[in-house]
């Protein structure tokens, strides 16, 4: 085993907020280990949200990704933040550094490589040469939250039964109080394959006896939202965005949701979650906690699923709830 007591530890995991709410259990088990170690992050500014506040790290690095930029200065601006984060990076002088992607990411290796860390932990670039010296197999039949504490197992570092961590502030819980106890519905889904049609979401609706159900969107679905609104029972929650949206979810009893970043908030806020899956490895990235509530159907088409089979599972899940 590699002993990391009292040395300086960088983590990396610069990709999308599920991603990184899936590796707080693995950062809380780290700090277990190491509780003198100086642990720090760096993430962009699209997933900072899921580390903010974590009592588990010291400093987080947080940049903006100049390719989320559109005009020229702008994308200047973005990269000499970047660059300024290298730099202190490089300064620090880190003794380990552990890049949680389990997919190779040559933007990722680059805060590896800026160190002169003795330890370099990620997965092995399949087209060519890396320039980590503890690779990392990839089984994606494991979930994400397993394989970011394969990262760390050189390190001697173990899963005692982590949960993966979210902070909602007490001003956005509150600000949703009045929805203890309800439903959540949120419709809104990337990708093609793992959306759901209105229609069906109505039916499964009108199957259920509850009356306190509330629908969340993302701002493209926010017309589809409102039809729902305006032919079911349910109540349209207009979030102004996904932390704002997380206040909803932490209040809620249920939370029923396509595939995306808010399938893994609501488990981090111990709230019970039903996916509605397509396409996505479910196997590597369900709900954790709730792996035995996923819904998926064979084609790997969310909207191939039956509306009763959602219904049924809903139903079971929601005994409890008056």
């Amino acid at each position: 085993m590699i002993d990391l007591t009292n040395k300086k530890i960088l983590l990396v995991r610069n990709d999308n907020i599920g991603d990184l709410i899936c590796t707080t259990p693995a950062i809380e088990a780290l700090r277990k280990k190491y509780p003198n170690s100086q642990i720090d992050i760096v993430v962009n500014s699209y997933n900072y949200s899921a580390i903010d506040h974590n009592p588990f790290v010291d400093k987080i690095y947080c940049y903006t990704k100049p390719k989320h930029k559109k005009s020229l200065l702008d994308k200047l601006k973005a990269g000499w933040g970047k660059l300024k984060i290298l730099l202190a990076i490089r300064r620090e002088k880190y003794d380990a550094v552990v890049v949680f992607r389990s997919d190779y990411s040559k933007s990722a290796e680059l805060f590896s490589n800026i160190t002169t860390a003795t330890y370099k932990v990620g997965v092995k670039n399949p087209k060519g040469k890396d320039h980590f010296n503890i690779h990392i197999p990839v089984d994606d039949t494991k979930h994400e939250v397993e394989f970011c504490f394969d990262c760390l197992k050189e390190f001697g570092v173990k899963y005692h039964d982590e949960k993966t961590l979210f902070y909602v502030p007490k001003s956005l819980s509150t600000k949703y109080s009045q929805f203890q106890g309800f439903i959540l519905f949120h419709i809104s889904s990337r990708k093609v394959e793992n959306r759901y049609s209105k229609e069906k979401f109505k039916t499964i609706i009108a199957n259920l006896q509850n009356d306190t159900i509330l629908l969340s969107a993302e701002p493209a679905d926010f017309a589809k939202a409102q039809w729902l609104s305006e032919h079911t029972k349910a109540v349209f929650i207009k979030t102004s965005s996904l932390e704002d949206l997380s206040g909803v979810i932490k209040n809620v009893a249920l939370f029923v949701t396509l595939d995306g970043g808010a399938m893994h908030i609501a488990p981090a806020l111990g709230v019970k979650t039903i996916a509605i899956s397509g396409a996505t490895n479910m196997k590597k990235w369900y709900p954790w906690g709730y792996k035995d509530l996923v819904i998926q159907d064979k084609s790997k088409i969310a909207d191939n699923i039956l509306p009763q089979t959602i219904t049924e599972q809903i139903q079971r899940a929601s005994e409890h709830i008056k």
